[in-house]
């Protein structure tokens, strides 16, 4: 029997198992994805584990639903975030979050409220795993779409839009399917409504469009910000809410803010 916590942020449903409690083999994280699976509809499972580099209090493990590993989920880390603070498995109002080799700061600002701080992006090719002589744009129905190549852990595709057609899904799965990014890739699509404020669809990879994507929004706001498009500061609108998004390109980092809330607690299922 393992104990489950469904959770949500923005929209985004999640499965968190406390590996740190409760003991589960690897080899059985697989099993407990597909038991999950037929029993709820979520986007993510999420493994709370023991740390394994000495500045970080924690570490997570995700899993899309088609049992790919993702190296990145912000709007993940705030659930996970909301759990750890709730069974005090930290201990001060901030703490540090490893997400494979890469560290995320949590502060907790209100109950169910948490800024997400990391410095780990790049906008190189190489980073999502594009080769270099990739031109920056595929072909849909006929047209050439530009997009823009960015990397804050995992890899996504930033397009600019004037409006936000409601082909995105299959836009962004021919992206996907393209093979130029070699890895998979999370496909953002951006609609700007001022220099402070966007609207924002994501076409996430092994999972499909999803109502919102933490990672999808940081990624957006650098390139915004990286081709003087945005502000260092905007507000990022999903269906379901809201997200801030800060970004500092000299120092290297940027800052998510957004919630994060229980879907039901304490769900027991057969391992």
């Amino acid at each position: 029997m393992v104990i489950v916590q469904a959770m949500e942020a923005l929209g985004n449903e999640f499965i968190l198992v406390d590996a740190i409690s409760q003991k589960i083999d690897s080899e059985d994280e697989l099993k407990l994805l597909k038991t999950c699976a037929k029993e709820f509809s979520f986007d993510q499972l999420l493994f709370l584990e023991p740390p394994n580099q000495k500045s970080a209090h924690l570490k997570l493990k995700i899993y899309n639903v088609d049992g790919s590993l993702a190296e990145n989920c912000v709007n993940g880390i705030r659930a996970l975030a909301l759990y750890a603070f709730d069974e005090s498995l930290v201990f001060s109002n901030t703490f540090v979050l490893q997400i494979e080799d890469n560290l995320a700061q949590i502060t907790r600002l209100r109950e169910n409220e948490f800024a997400v701080k990391m410095s780990s992006f790049k906008f190189t090719k190489s980073s999502c795993a594009i080769a270099d002589n990739q031109e920056l744009q595929f072909n849909f129905e006929g047209t050439d779409v530009k997009f823009y190549p960015v990397s804050v852990g995992n890899p996504h595709a930033v397009i600019f839009q004037d409006s936000l057609p409601d082909l995105i899904p299959e836009m962004g799965l021919t992206l996907q399917e393209s093979n130029i990014y070699k890895n998979g890739v999370n496909v953002g699509f951006v609609e700007i409504l001022s220099d402070k404020e966007i609207n924002l669809r994501v076409v996430e990879r092994g999972v499909g469009e999803t109502l919102a994507c933490g990672s999808g929004a940081c990624a957006a706001v650098l390139c915004g910000v990286k081709n003087n498009l945005l502000q260092p500061s905007v507000l990022v609108n999903f269906k379901k809410g809201k997200l801030k998004v800060e970004v500092n390109l000299d120092e290297e980092w940027l800052n998510l803010i957004g919630e994060a809330k229980y879907v039901e607690k304490g769900i027991k299922i057969s391992s």
